[in-house]
């Protein structure tokens, strides 16, 4: 267990996004060109390009962890609604927040492993932000081609490789 990495994930403009129909009808976004679907009645929810891919090898090297700022059981749909929930070893949502933010020290205690980094689009929502990988947010509308998780996970797996040595 010593050797056990966490790499816990935001979801929202990280891994997915999710818009209400009524704002992409008026800004005129092409939504329907982008792989998604329709949930909650109202909104159109959209992965990420590559993230499948992203979660299927980081998986391979790290135990998954997500932590949105919106309640635990709506992230939940989001991750299943993607195909993706099965993934990740516990799901920490709004009711988790530690004064409004997101934070590492309770998923190391919850989990019992301290080697542990995330990636979110918003590294300030995090108490422990020298822990957070900045990644640009994605939103329906952006780069069908975007690949920026899978860039963080190669710069990632080639740190760990390189520290090994």
């Amino acid at each position: 267990m010593g050797d056990e990495r966490v790499l816990v994930l935001d979801v929202d403009e990280t891994l997915l996004n999710i818009e209400r129909l009524s704002f992409l009808k008026i800004f005129k976004k092409e939504y329907k060109t982008y792989d998604g679907k329709l949930i909650f009645d109202k909104y159109y929810l959209s992965p990420r390009p590559k993230v499948k891919e992203f979660i299927e090898e980081a998986k391979k090297h790290f135990k998954l962890v997500a932590f949105s700022v919106v309640k635990r059981e709506i992230t939940k749909e989001k991750l299943k609604a993607i195909g993706v929930l099965d993934s990740f070893s516990k799901i920490y949502g709004k009711e988790d927040l530690q004064n409004g933010k997101k934070s590492l020290k309770k998923v190391v205690n919850d989990l019992g492993i301290s080697n542990i980094i995330g990636i979110d689009d918003i590294p300030e929502s995090f108490l422990e932000q020298e822990k957070i990988i900045k990644i640009k947010p994605w939103f329906i509308g952006d780069d069908k081609n975007d690949s920026a998780l899978l860039t963080i996970f190669r710069n990632l797996e080639f740190n760990t490789i390189k520290n090994l040595s």
